[in-house]
């Protein structure tokens, strides 16, 4: 991963660091690094459970690299936009919760990584926008898409055309970010989130994730098909049995993903 994303795993946890100094800019090279991350953790053994995504040192993520803007023409920044929009897909699809422990400033590319995650927890200080317009572009990893799938339409509007900064606080208020912790508490919270979903029956947990993020993308009648699919497939683990057993027992499970 050449050094600028590192990942580390704990029963079951794999903690995703970007570490691309000094403000962890986004740069084709650190997408690729995140891609060989995530592909390393679906090929964990035993399987990820929860993974927590974050930045080194003072950021999240700052942006993008506005010197490799130079280098870009339309041909080529359609390809730079569909690469790291594929990072986004990544994670929308991988099997197990990712949260994003956001550590100062996510910018740009930034908010939108941040975006893509299924839990987003934010450092008191953290700074968030997308501030593409003030360069002359717009979003181009899911920002126009997933911002107002967030937040008010109006309210992405707002951010999108002016491209202001807001704080942790105001992210919270408009449904960017699902909660705010102090800042040396902020990797700790996000761990101990992690762990307790870790603790609970992965396949269920997957198939949960699956169902939200599939279903919001269908009509409600074939998103409770899904659901009902979902549901029924599950009877065919392990999990299940065990997890009845332990409620019946009075015990904690001791769930396997099998």
């Amino acid at each position: 991963m050449g050094g600028l994303v590192s990942v580390q795993a704990e029963a079951g946890v794999h903690v995703v660091t970007i570490d691309n100094p000094p403000v962890n800019a986004f740069h084709p090279d650190v997408g690729e690094a995140l891609l060989a991350a995530f592909d390393a953790i679906a090929a964990a053994q035993p399987p990820a459970r929860a993974v927590v995504l974050t930045g080194a040192g003072r950021f999240f993520m700052a942006g993008g690299d506005i010197r490799h803007f130079q280098t870009l023409d339309e041909i080529s920044a359609e390809r730079y936009a569909r690469r790291i929009q594929i990072i986004q897909e990544v994670i929308f699809h991988f099997p197990c919760p990712v949260i994003a422990a956001v550590n100062g400033s996510a910018l740009g590319g930034g908010c939108e990584l941040m975006m893509a995650c299924d839990i987003r927890i934010a450092a008191v200080d953290a700074l968030f926008g997308q501030p593409e317009v003030t360069l002359g572009i717009i979003p181009g990893a899911g920002g126009t898409q997933n911002l107002p799938r967030l937040v008010p339409v109006g309210t992405a509007k707002r951010l999108l055309f002016t491209g202001d900064r807001i704080s942790a606080i105001e992210a919270q208020q408009i449904g960017l970010v699902d909660e705010v912790v102090a800042t040396a508490d902020l990797l700790p919270h996000a761990m101990a989130l992690a762990r307790r979903i870790a603790k609970n029956a992965p396949l269920a947990v997957s198939a949960a994730k699956q169902a939200i993020n599939l279903g919001l993308e269908l009509g409600l009648a074939e998103a409770l098909r899904l659901e009902t699919s979902l549901f029924a497939k599950l009877f065919r683990s392990r999990d299940v049995s065990e997890g009845v057993a332990a409620f019946l027992e009075k015990r904690p499970a001791d769930f396997h993903g099998k």
